[in-house]
């Protein structure tokens, strides 16, 4: 859709708008899991921790949407941007029913990694400069996310191994 012209970015308003209501969706589908593991799990640390991720998921899309509203479109206007990323989180209400703290680490880590990988794909695009700047940061409190729980889930595997 994007073709190179002499404006500063070569993304078209139209597949922005599509970009970014998919990353709308990642953010809703990754508050969703977040407040599942926040619900089924019984420490209240992790459901702190969990429920300040749903948190930040949740101010992640309202920032897109803004964004999208900017750049003349709906927020999370039609099904199609749903299906241009994987969806992560899938997994997660059924890891929570089993009671296994590192298997909802794992599962946690599992979806981040899709989230990461979803954002260095919109990342690699010509974004206008705002995008990019909320796009990069958004980026940044992912990875970090991504990495306690990963680092949660080691330490759960060192101390529980049999």
């Amino acid at each position: 859709m994007a073709l190179e012209s002499d404006t500063k970015s070569t993304t078209s308003d139209k597949s922005l708008i599509v970009i970014l209501n998919g990353l709308i969706h990642v953010c809703h589908g990754a508050q969703a899991g977040y407040m599942q593991a926040a619900e089924g799990i019984t420490s209240s640390a992790y459901k702190t921790m969990f429920a300040e991720y749903a948190l930040q998921r949740s101010r992640f899309a309202s920032q897109i949407a803004n964004l999208v509203v900017k750049y003349g479109g709906d927020p999370d206007d039609d099904g199609f941007a749903m299906t241009m990323f994987p969806k992560g989180w899938r997994n997660i209400q059924q890891v929570i029913m089993g009671g296994d703290y590192g298997a909802v680490f794992t599962e946690c880590e599992k979806s981040e990694d899709i989230t990461k990988d979803t954002y260095e794909k919109v990342m690699e695009k010509d974004l206008p400069d705002d995008v990019s700047s909320i796009v990069n940061q958004q980026y940044s409190q992912i990875v970090e996310a991504h990495d306690r729980i990963r680092s949660l889930r080691d330490a759960y595997r060192l101390e529980h191994k049999n």
